[in-house]
């Protein structure tokens, strides 16, 4: 995805207000539906922030995370997760047929509906 601001999504007047679009960001990152690395309650108005999108890629500046359905997770719960088995899904989010960077971790952040992975060596949190 590519980085916007606060300040970038408050002057597309869809909202009124910063701290309604904080709240929604919140509840969406925690239903697994959108990712980012920011804590956004304490996120500066006018600093960039990459953005993730479950259902599109978006326009691609930074493959930096992908999401993995939750129903589709579960069914590796006690087996070896490895990067293999997660390339599949990044081929699909980023519409390619090329290999993730070895970068690729297997942390990840539990949404309700998607677990994101991401690249290691980014600060992500919660």
């Amino acid at each position: 995805m590519k980085e916007i601001s606060l300040k970038e999504i408050m002057d597309t007047g869809c909202f009124d207000n910063v701290l309604k679009i904080k709240l929604l960001f919140i509840r969406r990152k925690k239903s697994g539906d959108i990712f980012y690395r920011e804590n956004m309650s304490k996120l500066p108005y006018d600093q960039p922030f990459e953005f993730y999108f479950h259902a599109t890629k978006g326009s691609i500046t930074y493959q930096n995370a992908f999401p993995i359905p939750t129903c589709q997770y579960k069914r590796w719960m006690g087996k070896e997760i490895t990067l293999q088995n997660l390339l599949p899904y990044y081929q699909m989010y980023y519409e390619t047929d090329g290999t993730m960077d070895l970068d690729y971790s297997l942390s990840h952040y539990n949404g309700e509906k998607y677990i994101w992975f991401y690249k290691e060596g980014v600060n992500y949190e919660s």
